[in-house]
């Protein structure tokens, strides 16, 4: 099989940096919580752990670092105090972490394991990982991703792409390979499809992309798949509205403890198959209407046309155009920062929470949780968490991304996106003759200390000089000098856009009113 015609993405590092972890390292943990030595939340700050010794890798040699537990909160959100002191005494206990105020320590294989003796497991999942001796270059931003909270099976996607689609080669990061859900379900004893549904959420928050692959190579090698090494949380986009429909919140248990049954069929075969109802009747061939010249038209399909698209369409339409109401929160909520905005004033208006800027960041905070944690409902689990005021489910990478959010909002497009604006030309003053004159007048009587009067002087020298003609040209350089005042104010204020306004209002050029400056 040839890979050649597929993309690989190649970085020196991903956005945000990266953390090497070893896939020993990666399948002892998993394999610690699959059979309960540690939590979910135990995994998350595992995670959280490296995220913090990666913040302080370029230390100086003589400067001592310090960890606290409030910035570990911060990772993983949530009550925090006690439970995360319970995690990293279970992460201790076990020997997968070593914890003081300046210094953490992580396992780096199964001999540093206390109290287990049965190793058996662990190296069946070892051994069906091809090329299993290697590093993994784990993005940081995918670490802070995972410490803020993530389903199981949303992690064990996560981490079965980052085995088998990302690579460190010749000091780069190469992303682009072969992975299928199958293989990923098997290895981390998760549901196929709960598998599938998490990748979907995945390639929906653009942590992946999924490239068109036959249907022959997708049977044998699985869909090729990237990791896209530029994501971000605020970089997001897209949210988890149309993702699949996970039958059930837990995975089925350990094949130690499975029957011979297969997980219960989806909801959709469970009754048989039923005709559709109260749908449109298709329109008659000699009754079609025509569309209109700027009409979109969908191409025709072969079958017959019948009425369920349109109702679809229409239902579609009116689910997403309605009012925002905390009571039917749906996607476009979380995506559209003004319908955002609403449910707060409707949160504060039923006494959720105040009404100061520190609550509205967390309010919108609270929404970018959803959007990522929420892979099976996020406006469910959104609903949920306001509804019990669970402020303290909001983790920095969560606040970074509503703050990003709000100012973008707010005050428009940032400094670096603003287009340059094009550099003044400057032309040679376009004064009228008399008004040069006295411009240069002014200025040499002025520098030679006299304070007389000016005209009488210019008068005695040049008859020709008249009270009309010297009035006409002081009004001339006095609405160049306005102008030039003008423009000096808008170039301090950083905004330059309306210069050539106030130049052309007043019939001169602004490189006329630079020459008077």
């Amino acid at each position: 099989m040839s890979t050649t015609k597929y993309l690989k993405l190649q970085a020196k590092k991903p956005v945000g940096g990266f953390v090497f972890l070893t896939v020993q390292q990666l399948c002892l943990l998993w394999w610690a919580y699959r059979i309960r030595l540690i939590q979910l939340r135990d995994f998350r700050v595992w995670f959280a752990a490296h995220e913090m010794v990666a913040r302080r890798c370029q230390l100086d040699p003589g400067h001592v670092p310090e960890y606290t537990p409030q910035e570990l909160h911060g990772l993983v959100g949530g009550v925090g105090g006690e439970h995360l002191r319970a995690s990293i005494r279970r992460l201790e206990a076990i020997g997968l972490l070593t914890w003081s105020s300046t210094q953490l320590t992580f396992a780096t294989s199964a001999t540093a394991l206390r109290g287990v003796y049965d190793l058996s497991d662990l190296h069946t999942v070892y051994n069906a990982i091809p090329n299993h001796r290697r590093r993994v270059p784990v993005p940081r931003q995918a670490i802070r991703l995972i410490a803020g909270g993530c389903r199981a099976t949303v992690i064990a996607t996560m981490l079965g792409h980052l085995m088998r689609c990302l690579y460190h080669h010749n000091h780069r990061c190469i992303s682009g390979g072969w992975c299928k859900a199958s293989w990923i379900a098997d290895v981390f004893r998760m549901d196929l499809r709960n598998i599938k549904a998490a990748r979907k959420h995945l390639v929906t928050i653009g942590w992946l992309q999924m490239l068109d692959t036959p249907q022959t190579l997708c049977n044998r090698w699985g869909s090729y798949i990237l990791v896209n090494l530029s994501w971000t949380r605020a970089a997001m986009e897209k949210t988890s509205q149309d993702d699949a429909q996970i039958p059930s919140s837990e995975s089925p248990p350990p094949p130690a403890f499975s029957t011979t049954k297969l997980p219960p069929p989806h909801k959709a075969h469970r009754e048989p198959l039923q005709e559709l109802q109260h749908q449109k009747p298709a329109p008659q061939a000699d009754m079609a209407v025509l569309p209109l010249p700027c009409q979109h038209t969908e191409p025709a399909s072969g079958g017959p046309t019948s009425g369920v698209d349109t109702q679809e369409r229409d239902k579609t339409k009116k689910a997403t155009n309605h009012t925002p109401t905390l009571s039917h929160i749906v996607p476009e909520d979380l995506t559209d920062t003004t319908r955002l905005l609403a449910l707060f004033e409707q949160a504060h208006t039923q006494e959720l929470l105040g009404k100061s800027d520190s609550e509205r960041l967390t309010f919108l905070s609270l929404a970018e949780h959803a959007k990522v944690v929420g892979s099976h409902n996020p406006c469910g689990l959104f609903a949920a968490l306001i509804r019990r005021q669970c402020w303290h489910f909001v983790t920095e990478s969560d606040e970074d991304a509503a703050y990003k959010r709000l100012k973008l909002h707010l005050y428009g497009q940032s400094d670096q996106k603003r287009p340059t604006p094009p550099p003044a030309i400057i032309e040679p003053p376009d004064l009228s003759k008399d008004a040069f004159i006295v411009r240069e007048l002014q200025r040499e009587l002025d520098r030679r200390g006299f304070r007389g009067d000016v005209f009488a002087w210019l008068h005695w020298e040049d008859a020709s000089w008249t009270r009309e003609r010297w009035n006409t040209a002081v009004l001339e350089l006095a609405q160049a000098k306005r102008a030039w005042q003008q423009a000096n104010a808008l170039n301090r204020l950083g905004d330059l856009a309306g210069v050539g306004e106030v130049f052309g209002h007043l019939g001169i050029s602004a490189a006329e009113g630079d020459n008077m400056a």
